[in-house]
């Protein structure tokens, strides 16, 4: 039984790591451009705005000079990072502060 066990457990942490690297560039780009837009509607502190709005002008314009075919892609998981999902994970203070940090270091 505990071999049973063993080999769920493998053959899940091999669907998930699978799924990780089935994200796209493209998919990052628009979930970054859709979860700056709900970070700066939902979360951001008005002393954040301007932190949030300028990478939320960033990572839209990366969106923009995406591919015509790799946006459409993208388009979905921006809307979905919108709503509050970023790539299945909810958005939330913390997430959004790590995700500002994170594009504050790309786009400076």
């Amino acid at each position: 039984m505990n071999k049973v066990k063993m080999a769920i457990v493998a053959g899940c942490l091999m669907l998930a790591t699978g799924h990780a690297y089935a994200v796209s560039d493209a998919a990052k780009v628009g979930a970054n451009a859709g979860a700056m837009i709900y970070c700066y509607e939902h979360v951001a502190s008005p002393s954040q705005h301007s932190k949030y709005k300028l990478l939320k002008l960033n990572t839209y314009d990366e969106y923009k000079k995406l591919p015509d075919g790799a946006r459409a892609k993208a388009l979905v998981v921006k809307k979905a990072a919108e709503d509050g999902d970023y790539l299945g994970d909810r958005l939330d203070k913390g997430r959004c502060d790590s995700l500002r940090k994170m594009l504050y270091i790309k786009y400076n």
